[in-house]
């Protein structure tokens, strides 16, 4: 039997586990006398500990869905993959370098017109300054 009722939650141990903490749970086939299953941690393979107690432990169980296969990655990438490789749709690691690298862009040059003017330049303060200084010599 690959299931377990919990808490009126069916539990499929085919299934490895991941609890709140993201620490991950399987059941690898043992019981304790209750017939509880025994899970464990990969990162503690020699402790088991039963299911109810994970549970009630480390929060609830989230089923982990089985890895996808790399026909299944082709199959969501391209269905038709087989026909679009048939084609000779299929790009060299050059060609897709040269096809995603951008063009080399040259740098605008500067003119002094892109720069902001000099703070001595300026008629403000500068022109206050020597309006006070043209006022000592007098």
């Amino acid at each position: 039997m690959t299931t377990y009722l919990h808490d009126g939650i069916v539990f499929d141990l085919t299934r490895s586990f991941v609890d709140v903490l993201g620490v991950e749970w399987e059941w690898r086939g043992e019981r304790n006398e209750a017939g509880e299953p025994l899970l464990v941690s990969p990162g503690l393979p020699e402790s088991p500990v039963p299911l109810p107690d994970v549970y009630r432990d480390h929060g609830p169980l989230i089923p982990i869905s089985p890895r996808p296969s790399a026909a299944q990655y082709r199959a969501a990438v391209d269905v038709n993959y087989a026909a679009t490789v048939a084609a000779g749709y299929v790009e060299s690691p050059a060609e897709f370098a040269a096809r995603i690298t951008p063009a080399a862009a040259t740098a605008p040059a500067l003119t002094a017109h892109h720069l902001s003017p000099s703070p001595m330049e300026q008629t403000g303060f500068r022109g206050f300054l020597n309006t006070i200084k043209g006022a000592r010599r007098g």
